[in-house]
């Protein structure tokens, strides 16, 4: 885990930011100004919701997406793109998919609210627990540590007792995406409880991980897509390990009755692709 205080860079000296290098990060902010898509992508790694991280980006997933584009056909399929973060790799998908009836993209987390005490500015997630502090020179975790929490105490008395600013944590470019073709939505879901009706295809990135749960709370998300999908419905499964040449790895697997069989799977196989085969729906 790492350390719950880092360095807002362009605040601090070039030497010393040169200096602690990883340490320094973007300022987080920007996120609630007219901001350009890549430093949006770039203040999102700041943000730390349910244990796991908001880091996003473009073109993440292209060989992944390739098994869904050549290997189903889309045409009046509804999509849900689970834990898609800021939606910029649902946006690339879209438009390689060209022709379906809706894509639904689908985050725990997809709001932030907001509020100035004094330099400082605290963000709070959709439970009304503040997960970020950001100041003029420094930002920090108040959930992930308790010395942190302390440290910032007076600050969040005051922030709670504040009038908020709820805004989307969707990418610019995304909202202009949605706003312009309306079979593109977005819906606030859990990946451990089951869609409200069976769609045809689910989309699951770097959500399912080792890094983030246990295999009995792994197979109790893939047991909850597995119920939401339509028979013949699809699972495509990824995840980017950062392992040294391989930049992803993907799955794609088709719903048969109380399981999933493998449709195809990229170079190397999801890090769960063992729990896909134990889904069991009638045991």
């Amino acid at each position: 885990m790492f350390a719950p205080i880092r360095l807002v860079g362009g605040a601090w000296p070039a030497v010393v930011e040169r200096t602690l290098g990883r340490f320094v990060w973007a300022d987080p902010r920007v996120v609630v100004t007219d901001t350009t898509p890549e430093q949006f992508r770039e203040a999102m790694k700041a943000f730390h919701f349910g244990g796991t991280y908001k880091i996003t980006g473009t073109n993440r997933h292209p060989e992944s997406d390739d098994l869904l584009v050549s290997g189903v056909d889309t045409t009046g399929a509804d999509i849900v793109d689970i834990g898609a973060s800021d939606g910029s790799t649902s946006a690339d998908l879209a438009a390689r998919l060209g022709d379906f009836s809706t894509y639904t993209i689908a985050d725990l987390y997809l709001e932030v609210s907001h509020v100035d005490v004094g330099r400082r500015t605290v963000f709070f997630d959709t439970k009304d627990e503040p997960v970020l502090v950001v100041g003029p020179r420094l930002l920090a975790w108040p959930e992930m540590s308790t010395a942190v929490a302390r440290l910032y105490a007076r600050t969040l008395r005051r922030a709670r007792r504040q009038q908020r600013t709820t805004i989307p944590l969707l990418n610019p470019t995304v909202r202009r995406v949605i706003a312009a073709d309306p079979r593109m939505r977005t819906r606030t879901h859990d990946v451990f409880t089951t869609w409200p009706q069976p769609v045809d295809v689910v989309k699951v990135a770097n959500l399912l991980r080792r890094l983030y749960f246990d295999d009995a709370r792994l197979l109790q998300g893939l047991t909850a897509i597995h119920a939401s999908l339509s028979e013949g419905g699809h699972l495509l499964l990824v995840d980017n390990p950062r392992i040294a040449g391989i930049d992803e790895r993907g799955g794609l697997y088709r719903k048969e009755g109380g399981g999933f069989v493998t449709v195809a799977e990229t170079g190397h196989q999801p890090e769960i692709a063992d729990l896909v085969a134990q889904v069991d729906a009638n045991r």
